[in-house]
């Protein structure tokens, strides 16, 4: 693995030391190995896909049910917040302090996003759906709900 794949690896697994039985090395096509780690959500988050963090491509990525986004650092700098520290990110998705939400049409997922529990519940770009789906760590603020279509640019039905 890189240095930054080692240095992640071992500032991951300093904070959750639990979580070893969960990591392993990855590679994408010719890259180098890289750092993974994948655990479980628990069964009330009813989440489809793991909490996962990798370094691939120099970076670290944390995805979470159908959402994913990217850092330049676990540890956090004075002054970070979850926007640029992965570990905030995590103790906050954790903590369920901060949830995940997806906008569907029929079985096809159109755009997700960060969910702040209690905010507006809004895509966080103008996009057709039939269906939003909130997932928290714990489950305690998720949410599945069909919608109406919303309308298109030319005023006629989305579908």
């Amino acid at each position: 693995m890189t240095p930054f794949s080692c240095r992640i690896r071992e500032e991951v697994l300093a904070a959750y030391p639990e979580w070893v039985r969960y990591s392993s090395e990855e590679r994408w096509k010719d890259s180098d190995p890289y750092f993974v780690v994948q655990v479980p959500a628990p069964e009330g988050a009813a989440a489809t896909l793991p909490l996962r963090i990798s370094t691939w491509d120099e970076e670290v990525t944390i995805d979470f049910d159908y959402y994913h986004t990217h850092f330049e650092r676990w540890n956090p700098e004075p002054g970070d917040s979850i926007h640029e520290s992965a570990s905030l990110y995590v103790r906050d998705l954790l903590a369920e302090k901060i949830a995940v939400a997806s906008w569907w049409q029929e079985e096809h997922c159109k755009v997700c996003a960060q969910h702040l529990p209690g905010a507006p519940l809004a895509p966080p770009v103008k996009v057709s759906y039939t269906q939003v789906r909130v997932r928290s760590w714990q489950g305690t603020h998720n949410v599945e709900s069909d919608t109406q279509p919303i309308a298109a640019a030319d005023g006629s039905a989305a579908r």
